[in-house]
């Protein structure tokens, strides 16, 4: 009984594997191929924890899917179209977007005389004002940039106009970071190999970097890696659009 309570003393004294393990790409998906396999040894169970993530805040919140809209200065006879192109935007920005477009597309010097957008930080809504009397604003448009701005699909003439839903500017509500060689998490009550999750502390533009104050780790599946795909998303499971920056993920294995 005393030698294989020192057994059990001495085993649990002796280090156990670790490893880290550092991988990037530029886009949301990273496929890794280890060359040679990563092994582990089969008296012991291994978890898996993320360390730190790194990237731009570089996912737009304006894209193909809701930037549109049209513009008429002429009473509706005829009609602008008009595209904000994909980026990262606040409501400001939007409108600042706006009115170089609409210089572009008329001869105004002055296109704020046109239309404004701005933001009612009480109402959390977005306030259009048509002020040319001539001019019309119409969002019933496919891919409508309505969607983000909280307006209907309809055509809004001259005069103030609070959006009838609160906008929606920001899309991404959290950000997922997901692995497939560890055991199911859940998402919205489906299983899902989630390891992280958090909110940027950035501005758009700005860098990246979540380091976990605490460390969660999540058990491995397999005691032999040779491959491993991990990827970022949003609330929803969509894929995070990074547009082309950099993503690195780090992660720490130890044995249970």
């Amino acid at each position: 009984m005393a030698e294989e309570k020192l057994q059990k003393l001495v085993e649990y004294a002796e280090p156990k594997p670790k490893s880290l393990i550092c991988v990037s790409g530029n886009t949301s998906r990273i496929k890794t191929s280890f060359v040679p396999p990563l092994e582990f040894p089969t008296a012991h169970r291994y978890e898996i924890a993320l360390t730190s993530l790194e990237t731009y805040y570089s996912f737009p919140n304006i894209n193909t899917s809701n930037q549109n809209l049209k513009l008429s200065i002429d009473d509706g006879k005829s009609w602008l179209d008009i595209s904000i192109p994909v980026g990262c935007y606040e409501i400001t920005a939007i409108n600042a977007e706006l009115q170089r477009i609409i210089m572009e597309k008329t001869t105004d010097t002055k296109p704020e005389q046109r239309v404004v957008l701005s933001s009612n930080a009480n109402t959390l809504r977005c306030v259009l004002d048509v002020v040319h009397a001539h001019c019309q604003v119409d969002f019933d448009d496919d891919n409508s940039l309505c969607t983000v701005l909280g307006f209907e699909r309809k055509v809004y003439k001259v005069g103030r106009h609070d959006s009838e839903h609160i906008v929606n500017i920001l899309s991404v509500n959290s950000i997922l970071v997901h692995c497939d060689v560890i055991e199911s998490s859940r998402l919205n009550g489906v299983q899902a190999p989630l390891i992280y999750t958090f909110f940027p502390d950035a501005a758009p533009g700005d860098k990246i970097i979540s380091v976990p104050r605490h460390l969660i780790y999540v058990p491995l599946t397999l005691n032999v890696i040779t491959r491993m795909t991990c990827w970022v998303t949003d609330q929803n499971g969509q894929d995070l659009d990074l547009q082309g920056e950099e993503l690195t993920l780090t992660f720490h294995v130890k044995a249970c």
